[in-house]
């Protein structure tokens, strides 16, 4: 058995140490190395990354004096002209490029570094266990202060808004009572004889993923940004290119720890407590809050071999995405919460691909690709170390590639080291830096500051003035989408219509049949496709009228309409009734009265679509369409 909480490895780097003085050799370690971290981004990056970031914002100020606005700049005057919005915000915007370079990268980057290095340092004292069990009962003690103040407002996390991995604000928590969780980040035990991890809902992908792969081991799923938090994604959702065989990220827990609105601390797994186990899954923290979770882990490998399909036809596309995704079905259907893809996985034709994502460019130009754990680098690809600072964004890349497997006029095989691979998508936030800083993908920029990309989604927000973010609110589509695969190219067709905007992610999964808020019609597993699009519109782009709201609702409503459901950080606008008729409320509200979770708790319909959106509902549909 292997435990995350004995530091070996770096009591190993300690060893000239005496064991009596290890612990505070390791704090005066961690000390240091946070000094020296800040003195180097105090002293030497942020003057820098200030200096060129106001000289590109000095130079493109000049460049448009004398050349005239580019078009694409041009259409976003109009469109903050439309929206109201000032003329000092007006600036920020058409020059955000500049602040984020200035000040927003060098700080989220420090941020994140100093996150790996306290994970590290916990990780080496071995004082994780302990510290859980101080900080469920610090948490306990809060539900009792709630209680004796008379429990009349509702419970939320004290974490604020711009920390969320989200475009929302969390306004439903003005007034709320507030508790505190922030510390709940530790990795508790990695058990590799039993094959389980437990964490605290806090720990993100960032911390958790390298943890499990210094000793060979992996989450069966692993969505693609490191900050995603594993307490988000069990109370929320995760989906990555491996859920066609292991589903939802839910599917994989064997074990939920969760504290209840009467202060009492509780375990729930599909043999203990099933109900409130189905049912924690997508309630987005409404039925109690979540203080640990155990999962599953498999065997893991250096690299993936990737292999990139390239179409030119959207129905070739689909067909060749659906049946290489339907293959995972059956490993999902029999596999449980340990789906093994290693036994009984056929060859050639029938093999199920470990890995199955596609990326739409345009109407007729789409590529799939299919990967596999390997041990080796083999002679059938090349090397692709997409990890490394300079290179371009992934979806670039993948571009690049499909127009040479186009040209070739055959599949294109890369190998990629397997951190490369899981978080191909991190640096870019998929495509929306292109949004944020236009110049991100310049070689230039990639080779002197490549290496702090990404911005921090927590600190692009503390940035972001309320009234501009209004006018975001109006301009700018994030979505995910999981509708049937069965309708697959009907649902291209919607999204086409109402967004227009590409790329487009299509990313397959496995839903089962439970009783909790999201699963199949039936009694079957079946498989579904998660369509992501993050960006702006096309008719903004090209400045013509757009009606955000109307547009969402719009697939809002076919997305119910073929049964299924919306990704809930989201941007959403539907109606209480309407959110009711995607998601099955029926065990959710049960629970919510038997637990006394609708006297502690805010409703989950009141957490997704929050204050701002029900008034614009009110106004555009009355009262009486909120209620």
């Amino acid at each position: 058995m292997g435990k995350a909480t004995s530091g070996p490895e770096v009591a190993m780097a300690l060893e000239w140490v005496p064991q009596a003085y290890r612990k505070q050799a390791l704090q005066v370690k961690f000390a240091v190395q946070v000094c020296g971290w800040a003195g180097f981004f105090l002293f030497l990056v942020l003057p820098v990354s200030t200096c060129v970031g106001l000289l590109y914002g000095f130079s493109s100020l000049v460049r448009v004096w004398i050349f005239g606005a580019d078009a694409g700049r041009y259409v976003d005057e109009i469109n903050l002209r439309k929206g109201g919005v000032s003329p000092l915000q007006c600036f920020l915007v058409l020059n955000r490029s500049s602040m984020v370079l200035a000040f927003v990268l060098p700080i989220s980057r420090f941020y994140q570094i100093y996150t790996h290095l306290r994970t590290d340092f916990v990780q080496a004292m071995a004082s994780a266990p302990d510290e859980h069990t101080k900080r469920v009962e610090h948490i306990k003690s809060q539900f009792k202060q709630w209680r004796e103040e008379g429990g009349t407002r509702r419970i939320v996390t004290a974490r604020p808004g711009w920390q969320r991995v989200s475009v929302k604000q969390s306004a439903y928590k003005d007034g709320a009572f507030k508790v505190h969780i922030d510390r709940m980040a530790d990795i508790l035990e990695i058990n590799t004889k039993d094959r389980f991890v437990k964490v605290e809902p806090m720990v993100n992908m960032g911390q958790l993923v390298p943890a499990l792969m210094k000793g060979g081991w992996t989450l069966p799923v692993v969505p693609e940004l490191e900050e995603l938090t594993v307490g988000g994604m069990i109370a929320g959702t995760g989906i990555e290119s491996s859920s066609h065989h292991s589903g939802l990220f839910q599917e994989f827990c064997i074990e939920l720890e969760i504290c209840l609105a009467n202060g009492g601390v509780v375990t729930c797994s599909r043999h203990e407590r099933e109900d409130l186990f189905e049912a924690f899954f997508w309630s987005y923290g409404t039925l109690g809050m979540l203080m640990s979770a155990k999962m599953r882990i498999i065997p893991s490998a250096p690299y993936i071999r990737l292999c990139y399909h390239a179409f030119d036809s959207e129905k070739d596309f689909c067909e060749f995405w659906t049946k290489e995704s339907e293959k995972g079905v059956k490993f999902a259907e029999k596999g449980g919460d340990d789906v093994d893809l290693d036994k009984d996985n056929g060859t050639d034709g029938s093999h199920c691909s470990r890995f199955v994502e596609g990326l739409i460019f345009a109407k007729d130009r789409g590529v799939v690709m299919t990967g596999d754990f390997t041990h080796k680098v083999g002679e059938d690809g090349r090397m692709y170390r997409h990890g490394r600072w300079y290179q371009p964004y992934f979806y670039r890349h993948a571009e690049d590639v499909a127009a040479e497997a186009r040209q070739l006029k055959r599949p294109v095989v890369e190998y990629l080291p397997l951190r490369d691979y899981y978080y191909r998508h991190s640096r870019s936030v998929f495509w929306e830096m292109e949004n944020i800083v236009p110049l991100g993908d310049n070689p230039l920029f990639r080779w002197g500051f490549g290496w702090m990309l990404p911005p921090s989604v927590g600190f692009l927000k503390v940035t972001m003035p309320a009234d501009l973010q209004e006018f975001y609110d109006t301009k700018h589509v994030i979505q995910d989408m999981l509708v049937p695969a069965r309708d697959i190219e009907r649902s291209l067709a919607i999204f086409r219509k109402h967004f227009d905007m590409y790329p487009l992610w299509v990313c397959p999964m496995t839903v089962r049949p439970n009783r909790g808020l999201v699963h199949t019609t039936g009694d079957r597993h079946e498989l579904f496709v998660d369509l992501g699009a993050y960006g702006v519109p096309g008719a903004v782009k090209r400045g013509e009228d757009y009606d955000l709201i109307k547009e969402i609702r719009a697939v809002e409503d076919y997305v119910t309409s073929v049964k299924g459901y919306e990704m809930l950080y989201a941007d959403s606008y539907m109606t209480r009734s309407e959110f009711g008729k995607m998601f099955d409320r029926k065990l959710y509200d049960e629970l919510r009265v038997k637990l006394g979770a609708d006297k502690a708790f805010p409703d989950i319909y009141d957490k997704v679509v929050e204050p701002k959106r029900l008034k614009i509902l009110r106004e555009l549909l009355g009262e009486e369409a909120t209620k």
